[in-house]
């Protein structure tokens, strides 16, 4: 059950440019205003809610060689490449049907030539959020990066797999492949382009989880993640013994990363692809498959998939399921772990489990030096210029393409209210307006690696 990157949280709302600003500047007066808070004991309903998304697989090629991949290696010496005209009338005909966030992906997208007139056709048809899912070795090339991001890119997904170089390497068989990946996030940067990693549990990796999120967490100060555990399909089917891994051998592992992101009160920790509450319970929040994927994949050979009508093709649930108190909303076991692995891991939840940051949480500002994707977008903007009015602040930050939901200018605004709590940020009302001005002095730099 493979699932692309826009079923993993990244896809946001769009809608028309003036009700957004009307809608942000209305939120000015409403930021005080007391909220309903939702159940702790429950999984909201609402968090992987997004709108539609599409993926284009444009090709099977690409340099990595990771005995994981879920992809047969074999379809690489097909001419598995889908023409440039058939890739263009998909995401127009997309468009049509409602989509409004593209994603390329593959393979490896950039072994593509016409990737960036892809990337440019997409924005000029109406797409406000373009990304692409890559092993990061040509974007080591500032020169490539910047043309794609001219073009118009706006999101791009590492799939990054180790910890260190060593590891890293190693996994994809590729030498100098993680210094690569460091090289293109630091152009990425540069360019304000929005950055996520993708990491592929495995038998190689899944014990340097933390040390892992101490490197692209806290030193990198990247902070858009996905803990994908294993398809047991294509490449990685033929490499079982060698690279598979129990979900329940990884759980303590996953524990371990999370107080990374629990100990510096980070309010957005990675989510979770391919796990199940009963494997990991109290973490369910973080699990995607909860709600709709809203999401469409296009094969290079034309052929779409819809992740919503296949999902539960490519899970299994044992009786056990049927006494757990999620079994209303737990999709299953993915079918080719259950092949390798069994199910006797499942055990049925009798009750709802206390979440994993029970009694940890603080407000939102406090202890935090790591911005999120959307605090980042306020810090650069507000570097620009200082002293903005809140339509001249938002009107910048639509120039942005740091964070993945800045189009929603609520979102903005309410970023920029958690950096005024953590001293970083100042409004001042001034002739009926607000003036918002950065502090550069409290802004911590990411280090190098």
């Amino acid at each position: 059950m493979k699932k692309p990157d826009c079923a993993t949280g990244e896809c946001a709302p769009q809608g028309d440019a003036k009700s957004r600003r009307q809608a942000a500047l209305a939120a000015e007066k409403q930021a005080k205003a007391p909220k309903k808070e939702k159940s702790e004991s429950h999984v909201d309903r609402d968090a992987f809610d997004e709108p539609k998304c599409f993926d284009i697989l444009l090709n099977y090629a690409c340099q990595a060689k990771c005995l994981f991949c879920s992809q047969d290696f074999e379809w690489r010496k097909d001419k598995n490449l889908m023409p440039y005209r058939q890739a263009a009338e998909t995401l127009y005909k997309a468009f049509q049907n409602g989509y409004r966030r593209m994603g390329f992906t593959g393979g490896e997208p950039t072994l593509r030539k016409d990737l960036p007139q892809l990337i440019a056709l997409a924005r000029k048809v109406g797409y406000g959020y373009v990304r692409i899912q890559t092993n990061g070795i040509r974007m080591a090339d500032f020169a490539y990066t910047k043309m794609l991001a001219d073009a118009g890119l706006t999101f791009v997904k590492f799939s990054i797999h180790g910890h260190d170089a060593a590891t890293h390497d190693k996994l994809t068989m590729i030498p100098g492949s993680f210094d690569a990946c460091l090289k293109a996030i630091e152009n990425l940067k540069k360019l304000k382009v929005g950055i996520g990693v993708n990491i592929v549990l495995n038998q190689d990796n899944y014990r340097f989880l933390p040390e892992f999120y101490e490197l692209f967490l806290l030193k990198l100060h990247l902070s858009n993640f996905v803990i994908i555990a294993p398809l047991y399909e294509g490449n990685m089917e033929l490499h079982v013994p060698e690279m598979g891994v129990r979900l329940s051998d990884v759980a303590p592992y996953v524990r371990k990363a999370f107080e990374v992101f629990t100990k510096i009160n980070f309010p957005k920790p990675p989510l979770l692809l391919h796990f199940t509450p009963c494997v990991l319970p109290g973490y369910e929040q973080q699990m995607l498959g909860w709600s709709a994927f809203n999401t469409m994949v296009v094969s290079p050979q034309g052929k779409q998939r819809d992740l919503d009508e296949t999902a539960m093709d490519h899970t299994v649930k044992p009786e056990a399921c049927a006494k757990c108190v999620y079994n209303d909303r737990c999709i299953g076991f993915d079918a080719s772990y259950a092949r390798h692995f069994g199910t006797a891991e499942v055990v049925a939840l009798t009750a709802v489990p206390t979440r994993y940051d029970a009694g940890t949480r603080r407000a939102s500002h406090e202890g935090r030096s790591v911005l999120t994707d959307n605090e980042t977008c306020v810090v650069e903007v507000l570097k620009e210029k200082n002293g903005l009015t809140t339509e001249q602040f938002l009107s910048l930050a639509e120039k942005f393409p740091i964070c993945k939901d800045c189009k929603d200018e609520n979102a903005v605004i309410n970023a920029a209210e958690t950096l005024i709590k953590m001293g970083w940020v100042s409004r001042k009302f001034q002739k009926g307006k607000y003036l918002w001005s950065l502090d550069e002095s409290k802004i911590p730099q990411p280090a190098r690696a």
